[in-house]
């Protein structure tokens, strides 16, 4: 009987043996397994991680960045011009290192927005960002008048004025060289003013111009201008053609002649005189004749005259 039972105790034990032996070696391969699974999720994180991080590098290296201007039609409120070939999503600016403001793109490809600026210096510094982060800074100094500011610019033979001031321009006075018994005065009454002054006189002259504000506050400015004329222009008929006869001191460069509704013809001019006749046709003859000199001013003449 006690051989029977020490039998079944040996055989007891040598089973929990083996079912601990079986535990072990699930556990362990459980955990190779484990280890394994955490190895691989580790090694994809950091493949995935280093892979954004290229990816960005890559975005950044390769995109184009805003595009910032400054449009200024009024030297007191100029416009910030953002353009980009992605959305704008924001931009940010200061003056003279104040307050931030802030616009908002709104995904716009094209953002104009207008600013107010003080008299006197003005820093303006100012950051784009798109929809990628990626961002452009601009910086510029702008100054403003103390009272009404001038802005002289040659256009064709005269010079355009434009007087503006953040309060009404009272009266704007100009006149050339010392011949101030000859001034010129004008009466405004806005904050703005465009104003085209002839220039009737050949050679280097210096133009003076004034302006004064409803406040009494006067600003002046002085410029050197070369004068320059017109050509002149003469035509003539003896019934049968047109003669055209053309003028210029400083020397004329081309003449575009056009009758009735015939092509235009251009002629290239050396010289300081053209001359030209041109047939005349049965019934209603209309010339237009344009001349220009060598520092591209022009003079149009039109004639017209009826062969029986």
């Amino acid at each position: 009987m006690n051989q029977i039972l020490s039998v079944e105790i040996e055989k007891k034990k040598k089973k929990n043996k083996v079912s601990t032996r079986s535990i072990l070696i699930i556990f362990s391969i459980f955990l190779i397994f484990f280890g394994v699974g955490m190895t691989t999720t580790g090694a994809y994180a950091y493949y995935k991680n280093l892979t954004n991080k290229a990816n960005n590098n890559l975005l950044i290296n390769n995109s184009t960045k805003p595009s910032i201007t400054m449009e200024i039609q009024s030297i007191k409120t100029p416009n910030i011009v953002v353009s980009h070939d992605k959305e704008i999503k924001l931009i940010t600016y200061t003056i003279n290192g104040q307050d931030t403001h802030e616009i908002e793109g709104n995904n716009r490809f094209e953002v104009k927005q207008m600013i107010t600026l003080n008299a006197g210096k003005n820093n303006i510094k100012i950051t784009a960002k798109d929809i990628n982060g990626i961002t452009s800074e601009y910086e510029t100094t702008l100054e403003v008048a103390n009272g009404p500011s001038i802005t002289l610019t040659p256009i064709e033979g005269k010079i355009q004025a434009v007087t503006e001031s953040t309060s009404n321009i009272d009266k704007i006075i100009y006149y050339w060289d010392d011949d101030r018994a000859n001034e010129t005065v004008l009466t405004i009454n806005d904050i703005k003013n465009e104003t085209l002054i002839d220039v009737s006189l050949e050679g280097t002259h210096t133009l003076h111009i004034k302006a004064i504000d409803k406040d009494g506050v006067e600003t002046e400015k002085s410029q050197t201008i070369i004068g320059v004329n017109k050509p002149k222009i003469e035509v003539t008929t003896d019934g049968q053609k047109f003669y055209i006869k053309a003028q210029d001191t400083q020397g004329l460069s081309k003449v575009e002649i056009t009758l009735n509704t015939h092509e235009t013809i251009t002629e290239n001019i050396e010289g300081n005189e053209y001359i030209k006749g041109i047939d005349l046709e049965n019934g209603e003859n209309r010339l237009t004749v344009k001349v220009f000199n060598k520092n591209n001013v022009s003079q149009i003449s039109r004639v017209k005259f009826t062969k029986e």
